[in-house]
């Protein structure tokens, strides 16, 4: 996947480097689970969250570009409508999904959140009209 920043192309990676970039950003006590970062930025990317795309971006460009706010404020604003905009996002993530390095991290994610809402739904009292 490529994006054109200031009239370059950049082709955005998303193997080990872009996994430790954002198990750094990330980064909450002295140790982090290899692949925090990316179930972390992977979640804030289910709704179109700048921030969120900016610091993905981020990772993957780096190194090739330490990609600034401003720069990544004026590509956003290069868009010519929220749909392109919004069909970003989902491509952005699609390419997360696929890749070799984040696939496996997003998958596990994926389940986990999908076994809680399932143990939520079991959970939940059932409530049933009675009869006076």
């Amino acid at each position: 996947m490529f994006v054109k920043i200031e009239g370059k192309s950049y082709q955005l990676h998303f193997g080990i480097g872009f996994v430790r970039e954002l198990d750094t950003k990330y980064k909450t006590g002295t140790e982090v689970e290899f692949g925090t970062g990316v179930t972390s930025i992977y979640a804030r990317l289910q709704s179109p969250n700048p921030y969120a795309l900016y610091e993905a971006m981020h990772a993957a460009l780096m190194p090739e570009l330490d990609l600034t706010e401003e720069q990544f404020d004026a590509w956003v604003d290069g868009f010519n409508s929220e749909r392109e905009y919004v069909n970003f996002f989902g491509l952005f993530v699609k390419e997360l999904k696929k890749a070799r390095q984040t696939k496996p991290l997003i998958r596990n994610y994926e389940q986990i959140v999908k076994e809680i809402l399932k143990k939520n739904q079991e959970e939940k009292p059932v409530n049933r009209p009675t009869a006076e």
